[in-house]
């Protein structure tokens, strides 16, 4: 583990949330002494290549003679030493002078180490689904900027890992843990953080409100990086514009921060209070998701929930949603997979299910809206959520132990045998032994009516059958 200058000396939060999240995914980083300043590329390599490679070199060569491969959470650190790697390669009078430099120290630089930065080991060696697995809170509901920063990209060829120009797999990343990912214009430009290494302060931080105002006019929720020094020009000297009456409040999380808090980990733990610019909106909206979640988790099962809702291909499968587009189930189970129960169990499209069992059928993964849908409707009963048609169905069904009596003249005129009579007082005493576990608050009233609740229209043996409206109220 290579961690660089700055993350360790200015921001120890961040390596925190980093070390958490490593060992959430059964990693222990391995220091090695004797490591120094990557060195850093706009105060070294332009003012002298040959030391550049020859410190480079040297950082490198400590973990190759140790007979390991190099991770960095550190957009420049990684960049340092891809452009020093892609030069040794192609170089060999500088390899052979690295050699001759290393020689008193008994370290060697061949080459075969792999050099990774953190959200490249992320997103390809264990990519977004494990990722997305390992997550205990889902971030469903939060909008996210994210910001690659140069190094991380580029120069190509020695830095190539994703599209410099249209990148994707940081965002995918973020997505994968249900949050919205939100593109913006000035994705891709520069911080301008190293502007204020060579005093131009004022520059340095026209930029950062310049990319600030963008995110913000997008209504994100923070902004995402992967770089410490992007991450000290959006929260150190946001909090210096900020001083200065600029209008911009944009958090600034870096991605290991945003993992942590997605697997688990209290700000506190991981020291978000150590920021400059308050993340408090941010963590508020994240406390909900984790608080509403479990209380999902109390009636639902959660893996299931979040398969369903990123999967969703069900959306054109009901017939109801074909006919009314008010009722949106996939949306019900997204409301869930974000940890709004109350909102859920509150939504009358609930009751628009009628339970066909074709998103069941239809659903690859065999889960189907159906149940969850069921769910909700007992808990919507449960805390009087009821449409005025179902809730008088429910006390006909109490009162009488039947939705309906057989019309005896109808029956007849069709030469119908009558029906064995039905035991309506035997249900009613089933009804008092279930006490109130019968859900519906019945008070064991059976046989006190002869026809269940109906829409309020008289009733009339002698009437024609009516199958379209005998159905309609067998359904409410």
């Amino acid at each position: 583990m290579f961690w660089g200058c700055t993350i360790p000396a200015r921001f120890p939060f961040i390596e925190k949330a980093t070390r958490l999240v490593l060992g959430d995914l059964g990693v222990k980083p391995r220091e090695l002494p004797g490591h120094t300043c990557c060195p850093e590329g706009g105060l070294v390599k332009d003012r002298d290549h040959e030391v550049f490679t020859a410190v480079a070199g040297r950082n490198l060569a400590i973990v190759e003679t140790a007979g390991l491969d190099v991770l960095t959470p550190c957009s420049g650190c990684y960049a340092t030493f891809r452009e020093t790697a892609a030069t040794l390669r192609r170089d060999r009078t500088a390899r052979d002078r690295l050699d001759e430099l290393l020689a008193d120290e008994e370290l060697e630089y061949r080459g075969r180490l792999q050099i990774v930065h953190l959200a490249q080991w992320l997103a390809d060696t264990l990519g977004p689904d494990l990722i997305a697995r390992r997550a205990n809170v889902r971030l469903r509901g939060l909008r996210l900027g994210v910001h690659y920063g140069c190094h991380l990209l580029r120069p190509q060829p020695a830095v190539r890992w994703d599209d410099p120009l249209r990148p994707r797999k940081v965002e995918d990343l973020v997505s994968a843990l249900g949050a919205t990912v939100v593109d913006y214009p000035t994705k891709l430009e520069c911080c301008g953080g190293a502007l204020d290494r060579i005093g131009e302060r004022d520059a340095c931080l026209s930029l950062a409100e310049r990319k600030l105002r963008d995110v913000q006019d997008h209504d994100v929720d923070a902004l995402v990086v992967v770089c410490p020094s992007c991450f000290q020009q959006f929260d150190l000297n946001q909090a210096a514009l900020k001083r200065a009456g600029a209008d911009v409040h944009v958090p600034a999380l870096y991605l290991s921060e945003l993992l942590a808090l997605a697997f688990g980990h209290s700000p506190e733990e991981i020291g978000i209070g150590m920021h400059r610019v308050d993340a408090s909106p941010f963590l508020e909206k994240w406390e909900t998701l984790r608080t509403g979640r479990e209380h999902v988790a109390g009636e639902f099962d959660l893996p299931l929930i979040d398969v369903c809702a990123d999967c969703a291909a069900c959306r054109d499968d009901c017939p109801v949603a074909a006919v009314d587009e008010s009722f949106r189930p996939t949306e019900v189970v997204e409301r869930l997979a974000a940890g709004d129960l109350d909102g859920a169990v509150a939504d009358p499209q609930i009751w628009k299910c009628v339970g066909c069992h074709t998103c069941r059928e239809l659903c690859h993964s065999g889960i189907g809206l159906e149940h969850a849908l069921g769910t909700l409707k007992r808990l919507a009963a449960a805390d009087g959520h009821v449409p005025d048609a179902a809730a008088a169905a429910y006390d006909g069904f109490l009162e009488t132990g039947v939705l309906g009596t057989p019309k005896e003249r109808a029956r007849t005129r069709l030469g119908l045998e009558p029906l064995p009579a039905s035991d309506t007082e035997a249900v009613g005493r089933l009804l008092d032994r279930l006490g109130d576990g019968s859900g519906g608050g019945h008070d064991g009233r059976v046989g006190d009516c002869a026809t269940p609740a109906t829409d309020g229209r008289p009733r009339d043996d002698d009437a024609q059958p009516d199958p379209a409206r005998d159905l309609a109220e067998v359904e409410r």
